[in-house]
């Protein structure tokens, strides 16, 4: 292009300079009003009062049926889903929607406002103040946050439900995290060794005799290695997830949610099972409460404490109304173990500190051991390549490929976390 500058220039040169040039300018005056564009939602008791972008409307309760926080994947990225927020308009009210914020809920049109992402305040705080504004009106689908209203409700009700926090609380949550973590680590080391390096060096070895047998044993190797990791590895991860997890008495329903996912069981349904402490392999010496999909922690999987007697009393007082006996025998046996959790001092709650930085520093970690397995398949691959015709080429594109990406993507992901955690200590310092 720079020798359309020259003296030398011929006119259709100069004029597609100029032609891009103008173009180049009104994209940058596109992009900068589109950042200049003031974003605003305003909520109060009369109404709404939204400017986004070029739409300005101000929104009085009267014409609202619905505020619906439901969740929506976001483009271009998999099935990640988001939190967003809309408005359905009350019948025969139009709103003059522009085409980029028109959806539809129930399919009945409707406004989508934002994603809760996108907001500078917590979500959780954003749905409190919100149910305050629209009452009756708010309809959140987003399990997580619905979990989350079910949690206030029953703050609210003295003789109602009742908020099992996560378990262990605070520092002893946080060694118990570790805990968890360290033993993955040691199964994940002994996956390596003992599941991963053979079944390599045992296709390297039978694809030197004939490539044929090579790749029977690679196949067979690789569905060893993915028993042995569902098997073994992923071991403590389901008492990983119920560490972390917040459970909610809502009348005769268990409600606990793992990420944006709520379960529900009936306490009445006469599937409840109490497991002692060592019973299941995975759960180190916690107690278990066990239903037909879920369950609950009774104990710390690293030292077997039990809760606090309060929950125990609390589970055991909905059981103990369930018609069926299997039920309440499990709640007079929830009520002998709250007996012992009286004995000793209170478990400290305070005292975490950075310790939540330093669990997802390990967790981190996961990211180099991945890489040595990538790295062991892609040397293993480029060994085959060498010396046969085809297998090589087939377990690095196969095996070595999409083993690559997805550590790609898993590192993108524990770095996220781990800054975000950073920068969660960095503002509890502040």
């Amino acid at each position: 292009m720079s020798l359309q500058f020259t003296d030398g220039a011929t006119v259709s040169g100069r004029l597609c300079i100029g032609v891009l040039s103008l173009v180049a300018l009104f994209m940058a005056a596109a992009c900068l009003q589109g950042a200049s564009q003031r974003f605003q939602v305003d909520v109060d008791r009369d109404g709404w009062a939204v400017r986004i972008g070029r739409y300005r409307r101000d929104l009085r309760w009267a014409e609202i049926s619905a505020v619906v926080i439901d969740s929506r994947e976001v483009e271009g990225q998999g099935l990640r889903w988001v939190s967003a927020l809309y408005l359905v308009p009350a019948p025969d009210v139009s709103w003059d929607v522009p085409d980029d914020l028109k959806a539809t809920v129930d399919e009945l049109p409707a406004v989508r406002l934002f994603d809760l992402r996108d907001l500078s305040i917590e979500e959780r705080q954003f749905v409190r103040d919100l149910a305050g504004l629209a009452g009756g009106r708010l309809e959140v689908r987003a399990h997580r946050l619905n979990l989350m209203l079910v949690a206030e409700d029953a703050r609210q009700q003295p003789d109602g439900g009742r908020i099992l926090r996560p378990f262990p609380p605070g520092a002893p949550g946080v060694r118990t995290q570790r805990w968890l973590n360290r033993r993955r680590a040691l199964l994940f080391a002994g996956w390596y060794l003992f599941a991963v390096v053979p079944a390599l060096l045992l296709t390297n070895f039978t694809a030197g005799l004939h490539e044929l047998l090579g790749a029977a044993v690679a196949v067979l190797g690789l569905l060893a290695v993915i028993t042995a990791y569902r098997r073994f590895v992923t071991m403590f991860d389901q008492a990983t997830d119920l560490v972390e997890v917040e459970v909610v008495i809502d009348g005769t329903e268990l409600v606990r949610a793992i990420g944006d996912y709520a379960h529900r069981e009936d306490m009445h349904g006469g599937n409840v099972v109490l497991l002692p402490p060592g019973a299941t392999r995975g759960y180190g010496k916690a107690g278990l409460l066990v239903f037909q999909n879920s369950v609950v922690l009774l104990g710390d999987p690293r030292t077997g404490r039990l809760r606090d007697h309060g929950d125990l009393h609390a589970l055991s007082a909905v059981l103990r109304e369930s018609p069926h006996e299997t039920d309440r025998a499990v709640a007079r046996e929830i009520d002998a173990l709250a007996l012992q959790s009286q004995v000793g001092d209170p478990m400290e709650s305070g005292g975490v500190g950075t310790a939540h930085l330093w669990v997802s520093f390990t967790k981190f970690g996961r990211v180099l051991a991945w890489a040595l397995v990538a790295a062991s398949v892609a040397v293993t691959g480029g060994w085959l390549v060498e010396s046969t015709h085809y297998l090589g080429g087939a377990l690095l594109l196969l095996v070595g490929v999409p083993l690559a990406t997805v550590w790609a993507l898993y590192a993108l992901y524990r770095t996220g976390a781990l800054l975000h955690a950073a920068w969660q200590a960095l503002r509890k310092k502040q």
